[in-house]
This record gives structure tokens, C-alpha cells and sequence, in this order.
């Protein structure tokens, strides 16, 4: 009795196909490690500088940079001083905005006062709790 080969897969190699399309691949998995890195470095060291510039007491008191948080870098162009904010224009808002992954909607007052940069020059200084 002779038996011809079957075209069909084998349960094996079903099983075999199905994880590999399935599972993810080294390099994707190390791509978002590296991103998540990157991304959690930039959290943290924004936090500090939140922290550090909600303590600032004069609209010339130098700001500390945020980060992007996608590549970890000092935001382009950040405002040096709370003061140089007003001076800031609509696109560079938008762009500081994208790279700390925030909401763009809205006038360019309402977008900076929305991410806690109100700052109100005061005569005893400047009052906020963080800038952008």
C-alpha cells in the first residue's frame, strides 16, 4: 500500500508559522526598549525641570529646558527666561507642544496655559507651578 505525500502542512508546521507571525521580532521588541528608554529619561528629567522652574521669582530668572520625549533632546528653541514665553510664536508653541506630546488645539495663550505656563509677572515675581 503506498501513500502519497501529503501537500498538506503538518499540525508542526501550522504551529510553527502561526508563532512566527505572531510574535513580535527581536528587532521591534529592542526598537521600543530603546524608545521607552529614551521616553522615560525625557518623563524624569522634565519632572525635575517642572519642579525647578515652579520656583523661579522673577520673569528674567533663567528656565530649565524640557526635553522631547521622543528622542530625549533639549526641546529647540525652549524659552530661556518665563518672559521670552510671550514672545514665543504660534508655530514654535505647536512644536514644543508635539515634542512633549501634548494637546495642539486651541489659541497659543490657552495651549501654554494649559500645560501650566500661565506665567503672570506678579511684583513679587512670577507665579506658576511649571512652565509647558
Amino acid at each position: 500500500m503506498s501513500t502519497a505525500p501529503s501537500n498538506a502542512p503538518t499540525l508542526a508546521s501550522k504551529a510553527g508559522s502561526t508563532a512566527s507571525s505572531t510574535t513580535p521580532k527581536k528587532d521591534d521588541v529592542e526598537k521600543k526598549l530603546r524608545d521607552l528608554d529614551l521616553r522615560t529619561k525625557a518623563v524624569n528629567t522634565n519632572n525635575i525641570a517642572r519642579v525647578e522652574n515652579s520656583h523661579l521669582i522673577s520673569a528674567d530668572d533663567k528656565l530649565h529646558v524640557l526635553y522631547s520625549l521622543k528622542t530625549n533632546k533639549p526641546i529647540e528653541r525652549f524659552p530661556a527666561t518665563p518672559k521670552d514665553i510671550t514672545k514665543l510664536t504660534d508655530t514654535l508653541v505647536d512644536a514644543m507642544l508635539l515634542a512633549l506630546e501634548a494637546d495642539r488645539t486651541g489659541s497659543k495663550e490657552a495651549k501654554i496655559e494649559i500645560e501650566g505656563a500661565n506665567w503672570v509677572e506678579s511684583e513679587s515675581g512670577v507665579n506658576s507651578s511649571v512652565i509647558l
